[in-house]
């Protein structure tokens, strides 16, 4: 337990800035959607002990060390997505980590009509009261961008109401 605030204390004087990135873009080559979420690495590693016990040898300088597959896990856990009402879960292709962030990039396969879309992003929200997640949703036609916070994190897209990029 004195672990786990020791590394929420540190992280609030690292940064007093609490946000996230994230990127959902239609790739029509590809068949779905490649996802990019960044984060601080030491927010990521916060909100990760907040939902499983990872072994000490896991992290390392308030930075997560361990398996690369529970990235896809957190993802599909804090951002829910749904096309057409029906809810997808995204892949995992690659990892980066950085001095300070971590990118994730991740695939969701789709193809077909898009009426709507369904977004529901949860990072950090249980951890910080002022975390806001920063999204951009981009296809063949509409570019959109959403503001999500721990009080404002579900949004839905009407894609047959919205108007299209000029």
């Amino acid at each position: 337990m004195i672990k786990y605030l020791a590394i929420y204390l540190f992280t609030f004087l690292v940064h007093p800035v609490h946000v996230s990135m994230s990127s959902m873009e239609y790739i029509p080559q590809d068949n779905g959607y490649k996802i990019t979420v960044r984060m601080y690495s030491d927010d990521l590693l916060l909100d990760l002990l907040t939902l499983r016990e990872l072994p000490e040898e896991y992290f390392a300088d308030h930075v997560y060390t361990g398996p690369e597959d529970i990235y896809e896990e957190y993802i599909n856990e804090k951002v829910r997505i749904r096309i057409n009402n029906e809810l997808y879960s995204a892949r995992l292709l690659e990892t980066e980590k950085l001095e300070i962030e971590t990118i994730m990039r991740l695939f969701v396969a789709y193809d077909g009509k898009i009426n709507t879309v369904d977004i529901t992003n949860t990072i950090l929200t249980a951890v910080y009261l002022d975390q806001v997640n920063l999204f951009i949703y981009k296809d063949e036609e509409y570019e959109l961008a959403f503001r999500f916070t721990p009080l404002y994190s579900k949004e839905k897209l009407n894609l047959t109401k919205v108007e299209k990029i000029p």
